[in-house]
């Protein structure tokens, strides 16, 4: 049963005004109607373009002119120019802090084997450091930006393995005594296994980095001031599950009537002679008279893989990365000279990897056991931030704001690293078996090499597997589909320099 292999518009402020989904530090404090001189004129660590009222200029003018008629025209030619100050941009450093809470929800889907595992309703509590820098070059303002977040995982949530709603995994395929008449049946029949458990989830961890570069206010869309951007983005987090309870049903007849699906339990019946003869429910409460089966004395009969199982310590773990390109647009708007909006669009394709640990293989041990990736450029990301800022001091800023992210990737490969020594050990034991009966040439009378014999299915499947997964790895194209999706509240403060 293979389960997988598994955020945000990283909830760094992006370097605050470099990518600009978070403060933009566009406000001008209360302090500076009693100063002789401007925001923007003292300000000149400030990396996004000022746009200076009208009336601060005049009114700084006329402070220093009272009474002289001509300096009053000066004030006046002030005013009427205030579009080439309102077009200068400052340079300088910023540095940006912030705590963003998260629910978020990551999925994958396999296509072969139809299992799907969610963890739903996923906490974050992050904290998240950038800074920037913008400088001049000509007429053009560039930036540059790095920002660096850790996250952790905020309560309780619930995983799902399910194996049942996307129809269930293959198990093998018989031939025997299906219908139960004594005599063995021609043709084959796939044995499907259904299973479905519920863990809980806590303790996750994240990790995220961001480097971009961008060109400060490149455009103006009437007051909307829009920074285009280009830059690197790795987000890794770690989802783990504990108190993992479930059921394995492997079944052999399923019915469908009306769209309603009822599958029975596969039930051999292993005779003495080794004789198999596989049969469900049906086999019984469909004949008329209802036959009455004569179990040799000596049979085992088994319900296959039908069983319940508990896991109080860990059972599944999987540490999730996604990294690589995007393309930004930020957006910055003045309310007033305190109060500004600013926002964030972002799209990447980035790549895809999943590292997983799972409880299903035979000796219930815990190594590496499945592996999803897809290159870069295989996945895609979309991000929306958006931000409310306030001034406190000249410098310093408040921020309160909401971020989305959504990655998703589409036939990411898949791999499943089998523990090739439970095989071979298995393997070993069933040589030994036949050896009693075959002294010679036993493997080829095992694997149903010679005219006439069966063989022997469990050591035929495991030769299967030696040459279809080389050195226990087995490997599935196209095998994943994943996602994840975020939705937080972020609020910060921000210090110009």
């Amino acid at each position: 049963m293979k389960k997988v292999s598994l955020f945000i518009l990283m909830l760094v402020p992006f370097a605050a005004n470099a990518a600009g989904t978070y403060y933009t530090g566009a406000y001008q404090s209360p302090q500076t109607r009693y100063s002789t001189q401007t925001y923007a004129q003292r300000q000149t660590g400030y990396n996004r373009s000022y746009t200076t009222p009208s009336y601060a200029s005049t009114r700084y003018n006329t402070y220093n002119t009272a009474g002289n008629a001509a300096a009053q025209n000066t004030a006046a030619t002030t005013q009427q120019s205030g579009a080439s100050a309102q077009a200068s941009k400052k340079t300088g450093f910023w540095l940006d802090a912030g705590i963003t809470h998260q629910m978020a929800q990551w999925q994958f889907e396999m296509a072969q084997s139809g299992s799907i595992l969610s963890y739903d309703n996923i906490g974050w509590n992050v904290l998240d450091v950038s800074a920037g820098y913008a400088f001049g070059i000509g007429k053009t303002t560039m930036q540059i930006d790095a920002g660096l977040l850790y996250g952790m995982q905020w309560g309780e949530s619930a995983m799902y393995d399910d194996d049942i709603t996307n129809g269930g995994y293959f198990l093998t395929s018989w031939t025997g005594d299906v219908d139960g008449d004594g005599q063995k049946d021609s043709g084959t029949f796939d044995q499907i296994g259904h299973a479905m458990s519920i863990g809980t989830s806590k303790g996750g961890n994240m990790l995220g980095f961001n480097v971009g570069f961008g060109l400060t206010d490149m455009f103006r869309i009437g007051n909307v001031r829009l920074t285009p951007s280009v830059g690197f983005r790795y987000l890794k987090y770690k989802l783990t599950t504990e108190n993992n309870y479930g059921l394995a049903v492997d079944t052999h007849a399923c019915f469908e009537v009306n769209g309603e699906v009822q599958c029975d339990p596969a039930i051999v019946i292993i005779q003495p002679d080794g004789e198999q003869q596989i049969f469900w429910r049906d086999n019984i409460s469909q004949t008329i008279p209802p036959k009455d089966y004569d179990i040799p004395s000596g049979s085992v009969i088994s319900t296959e893989g039908t069983y319940y199982y508990q896991q109080p310590g860990e059972s599944h773990s999987y540490e999730t990365t996604w990294m690589g390109p995007y393309l930004a647009l930020d957006m910055d708007y003045d309310i007033n000279q305190n109060n500004a909006v600013n926002a964030r669009v972002e799209l990447g394709l980035p790549g895809y990897k999943s590292v997983g640990d799972q409880p299903y293989r035979f000796d219930w041990q815990h190594p590496k056991s499945v592996e999803d990736e897809a290159g870069m450029f295989g996945a895609f990301h979309f991000g929306l931030g958006a931000n409310w800022t306030t001034a406190i001091t000249d410098s310093v800023a408040l921020s309160i704001g909401l971020t989305y992210d959504y990655y998703t990737v589409s036939g990411a490969d898949a791999k499943t690293y089998l523990n090739m020594n439970y095989y071979d050990d298995l393997y070993n034991k069933r040589l030994e078996i036949w050896k009693d009966e075959y002294p010679t040439d036993t493997e080829d009378y095992m694997l149903g090499l010679v005219e006439g014999v069966k063989g022997d299915t469990t050591a035929m499947n495991i030769e299967y597997l030696r040459e279809a997964c080389p050195g226990g790895v087995c490997k599935t194209d196209g095998e994943i589909e994943s996602f994840y999706k975020s939705l937080g509240i972020r609020v910060g403060i921000s210090a110009r320099f």
